[in-house]
C-alpha cells in the first residue's frame, strides 16, 4: 500500500491504539470512533466504541468506502478520556432529590439542586432540554452553569422556575457530561 495520508492515519492508530474517527461514504448516521486493530490493501478491522467510551464491537469495512478519518480533533480527545474512566460512568451519583407536594415543589426542587452544586441535571425548560450545575436560585429564578454534549462549558444562564417542567439525573448523558465537564477544567 502506497504511503499515503490515510495510510499513515491508519497505521498511526494501529500502533499507538489512537482514537479516530471514520467517515463513510453514503452513511448519514454519523461516524465511527474507536481505532484500528489492522488493515490490508482492501480492508479495515476496527475497534468500535460507542459515545460512552464503551466498547462496542469490531467493524470489519472495505477501505474503498472512508470517506475521510478525523484524527487528533476535540471529539477523538474526549473519546479517550471516556475510554479511560468509563467505570466511572457505571457508578450512579448518590444525590437524590426529595419531593414534595406543595406549590413550591419546583422551587424546592431546584433549591436543594442548588445545594448540591456539584450534581449535573438536564431541566425541560419551554419544550427544550439544557444540562448544568445549579449555582444560585432565588425565589422566581436561578442560575445555571450550563453545559454541553461533550462537557464544553457554556456559561452561566439565568432561567426562571416556572419555566422547568421535566428534571433528569445520573442518566448515562449527564454522567457523560459531567466526566467530561469536569476532564476539560482537569478536575478529575
Amino acid at each position: 500500500m502506497e504511503q499515503t495520508l490515510l495510510y499513515q492515519a491508519l497505521n498511526k492508530s494501529k500502533v499507538e491504539n489512537e482514537i479516530i474517527g471514520i467517515w463513510q461514504y453514503g452513511d448519514d448516521n454519523g461516524f465511527l470512533s474507536g481505532y484500528v486493530i489492522d488493515f490490508n490493501d482492501h480492508l479495515v478491522m476496527f475497534q468500535h466504541y460507542t459515545k460512552y467510551g464503551k466498547i462496542d464491537g469490531i467493524i470489519i469495512l472495505q477501505l474503498s468506502g472512508i470517506q475521510s478519518i478525523d484524527i487528533n480533533d476535540d471529539y477523538s480527545k474526549a473519546m479517550e478520556c471516556l475510554i479511560e474512566y468509563s467505570a466511572i460512568l457505571d457508578k450512579t451519583p448518590d444525590f437524590i432529590p426529595s419531593l414534595n407536594s406543595t406549590e413550591s415543589w419546583n422551587f424546592e426542587l431546584i433549591n436543594q439542586l442548588a445545594k448540591n452544586s456539584k450534581v449535573l441535571v438536564s431541566l425541560e425548560i419551554n419544550g427544550g432540554y439544557f444540562s448544568g450545575y445549579i449555582k444560585e436560585v432565588t425565589n422566581n429564578d436561578f442560575a445555571m452553569n450550563c453545559v454541553g454534549k461533550m462537557g464544553e462549558d457554556e456559561g452561566i444562564v439565568i432561567y426562571r422556575i416556572d419555566d422547568v417542567s421535566e428534571y433528569k439525573l445520573h442518566d448515562w448523558d449527564d454522567r457523560k457530561k459531567d466526566l467530561l465537564f469536569k476532564w476539560r477544567k482537569a478536575s478529575l
